[in-house]
């Protein structure tokens, strides 16, 4: 450990380690985010209603394929907003207490519940499903489209990821949180 990188006693106040401007900037995105994904929500049910209109093979696909839309769009809804707690808890310079930890537990339930519609749409393009038309034929379902499969392969893993990632960074604030207390009993 070099000297720069230990606060000297003598110093008034050590420099702020947030940036105000930025928490600013990430709530403001976290609106409009908010915004895009209320109306994201109403879209997967008009679009998906049009795609069974122009291909009547992804009728069996419809609904589920705009509940699965629906919820992933509220998980991530959900999540941005376990963010904005956290950006506060930034700003008043109290990461560290200890209330952190249920943001970041939330975060990481709604991207592991993400991952589980992810999984379910996957499972569910892989079915050999049939529907009967008007005329009473039985007709081959299309649940899925060309690199469909590959994409929410991939989908899953960036989720998995980011779990990961966040399971990390959780156990980094709680080894920080328990340091902080034993600084704080010492003291």
């Amino acid at each position: 450990m070099n000297a720069k990188s230990i606060p000297d006693a003598a110093d008034p106040e050590p420099a702020p380690e947030y940036h105000p401007h930025v928490v600013t900037a990430l709530k403001a995105m976290i609106v409009l985010f908010e915004a895009i994904c209320a109306v994201g929500q109403y879209l997967v049910i008009d679009i998906s209603g049009q795609i069974v209109e122009l291909i009547p093979e992804t009728t069996p696909a419809l609904w589920p394929y705009r509940i699965a839309g629906v919820l992933g769009i509220a998980c991530f809804e959900v999540a941005l907003a376990a963010v904005w707690p956290l950006l506060t808890l930034v700003r008043e310079r109290d990461i560290f207490s200890g209330r952190a930890i249920r943001w970041t537990d939330l975060i990481v339930a709604c991207a592991c519940a993400e991952g589980a519609l992810v999984l379910f749409v996957l499972v569910f393009s892989g079915l050999d499903l049939h529907y009967v038309d008007a005329s009473g034929r039985s007709i081959a379902a299309t649940t899925s489209a060309p690199l469909f499969a590959v994409t929410l392969i991939v989908a899953l893993l960036l989720i998995a990821a980011f779990v990961m990632l966040m399971l990390v960074m959780r156990s980094l604030l709680t080894q920080a949180i328990a340091q902080r207390r034993e600084l704080e009993a010492v003291i």
